[in-house]
């Protein structure tokens, strides 16, 4: 049997400092992101109506496509009618925010704790990723930042963790009838 205290400890001494130098500390801020936006996606998968979030999606879609040929067309009646529609849609994409702040605000207190571990992990470290090629706007030396780098990481992989689990999808063209 394993003692908690001298596993602790055990822990406590492993050198970690590879992890604050490239590629390595690249490669951690990449995995720390892949598990944060795994755990926040799979919560919104288990507490939101999947089937009701993808109907009003494709409602929404199809009232903002009525309302801009509405005013193209220029047809008053047409416009009032479609932006009863989209005041109707507000409602139910206010019930739907709802939800997912609720589930952000969840998440919120345990990221800000990751936050200041990382903050004091990484003291006094400049950059954890080198780019290929410097980009003005974000890395004009051609590093980035703890900050830079894991935001580049998580917008990425939440946007692939989204699509496999099925939070995000392709809205088909309404059909005319």
């Amino acid at each position: 049997m394993i003692d908690p205290p001298s596993l602790l400890s055990n822990l406590a001494a492993l050198d970690l400092s590879i992890f604050q130098r490239p590629p390595m500390s690249a490669f951690f801020m990449l995995g720390l992101s892949i598990v944060i936006s795994l755990a926040t996606s799979i919560a919104n998968r288990v507490v939101m109506d999947m089937d009701e979030f993808k109907r009003w999606t494709i409602d929404s879609h199809h009232v903002r496509q009525e309302l801009m040929g509405a005013m193209r067309s220029g047809n008053q009646r047409r416009i009032a009618k479609a932006q009863k529609r989209q005041q109707d849609m507000m409602k139910t994409q206010q019930k739907m925010t709802a939800d997912r702040m609720k589930i952000m605000l969840f998440f919120m207190i345990p990221f800000l704790g990751i936050w200041q571990v990382l903050r004091n992990f990484f003291k006094g470290v400049t950059y954890i990723a080198v780019m290929p090629f410097p980009v003005p706007w974000l890395a004009p030396e051609g590093t980035l930042s703890v900050g830079t780098w894991y935001l580049f990481c998580s917008i990425s992989m939440n946007i692939v963790i989204s699509r496999v689990l099925g939070l995000t999808f392709e809205i088909e063209p309404e059909k005319e009838i």
